[in-house]
Parts: C-alpha cells; structure tokens; sequence
C-alpha cells in the first residue's frame, strides 16, 4: 500500500489495488495497452467470490482523463452483469469490486 507522502503513480495506485483485492481473496489481472490490445479496456479485470469486475484506474483528479472509449468498455461491460467503475483510490476499487456482495 502506498504510504502518505510517497509520489503515487497510476501504476503504483493499480498494484496497490491488485494487492487489496488478492488479500481479499479474489484474482486480477493488469490489463497491459499496446499495438494488440482493445482500445479503451479497462486496467484491472478480475474476480471475487465468483462475482467478475472491471476497474479503470485513474489518479485521484485525474477522473476528467476517461476517455469516450474507456467509458463505452466499462458500460460494456456492465452490460454482461460485471461490476464496474472508475477507481482514484483502493478504497473506491473496493466499492466497485464489492457492488454485489
């Protein structure tokens, strides 16, 4: 976890993130961008206790950096009955991963 006063990163955020979820029991992948990739799919996908999630991370007011196509793939998502959401902090990745539990 990130300690006050440590420059965060959105790649820190995300394995801080990955390490809350993981300790919690669940499974998450980061979600590597490049020439292959989907564009607009979502940092982090994975699952607890059988409920699956997806998570695009920003940093905390950087939430105006989604872009038209990261949000069109969390609603995609959302659609095939996956928790979704928009995460600045691990606690809102929690939220998001916990929508149904």
């Amino acid at each position: 976890m990130l300690l006050c006063g440590e420059d965060m990163t959105e790649a820190s955020l995300q394995r801080s993130i990955q390490k809350a979820i993981e300790a919690a029991g669940g499974k998450v992948y980061k979600i590597h961008g490049g020439p292959y990739s989907v564009v607009g799919a979502p940092d982090l996908m994975g699952s607890l206790d059988g409920k699956p999630f997806a998570i695009e991370v920003k940093l905390p007011g950087k939430l105006s950096t989604l872009t038209p196509k990261q949000a069109y793939e969390l609603q995609c998502w959302k659609a095939q009955g996956w928790n979704t959401g928009v995460a600045t902090t691990v606690e809102e990745a929690k939220t998001i991963v916990y929508l149904s539990q």
